[in-house]
């Protein structure tokens, strides 16, 4: 586990995001996890990005879902968040991760939740790992970083517009002015 006081923080902002409803917010925290994950392509990292990006896109079908049955996986997910927050400050690993496996087993919810969480859960793993190749990793390391297939992060990458976004940014008036003007001197 590298970057403790990293993960600490992020998770503590994602449970206070959680609890506030601000699904920006998780999904700003998890793509800045994203960073780190390209640098150190530590799984913890990876792990909890996947992990707070899936928080904030349960949040908002939130009302797709008997709300007595979310509320309790709701709870069960912020509490184990708190206990995540515990295993990284006393480095116990081992607790850590068997808590993360605890939250992606979904046990003791109803098919239609259960399968409904699962899906957002593999559709997080598959967005992180394009964010992180769009930072430069390969797309071999990083579906292995993320056990997902080569196949799978190829099609979402392809469907997605984030590569080209800053390249379709227009100038703003000032610029393009100034540019204008130096072009006629």
């Amino acid at each position: 586990m590298q970057e403790h006081k990293h993960l600490v923080s992020l998770l503590k902002e994602a449970r206070n995001a959680a609890k506030a409803q601000d699904v920006f917010k998780l999904k700003q925290l998890s793509n800045e996890t994203v960073h780190s994950v390209t640098i150190y392509r530590d799984t913890d990292n990876v792990v909890v990005a996947i992990l707070v990006y899936a928080l904030g896109k349960l949040i908002e079908k939130r009302g797709s879902f008997d709300e007595k049955e979310f509320n309790k996986y709701f709870n069960f997910y912020i509490s184990n968040i708190d206990q995540l927050i515990g295993y990284i400050e006393t480095n116990n690993e081992k607790m850590f991760k068997n808590k993360i496996e605890d939250i992606l087993s979904v046990k003791g919810l109803s098919d239609d939740l259960k399968k409904s969480v699962q899906d957002v859960f593999r559709k997080a793993r598959i967005n992180k790992a394009s964010r992180i190749y769009e930072h430069g990793i390969s797309m071999e390391a990083t579906a292995k970083l993320l056990g997902i297939s080569i196949w799978e992060l190829a099609e979402y990458s392809g469907q997605t517009s984030i590569p080209d976004a800053i390249l379709n940014q227009t100038l703003d008036v000032k610029k393009r002015i100034k540019n204008v003007m130096e072009f006629f001197k």
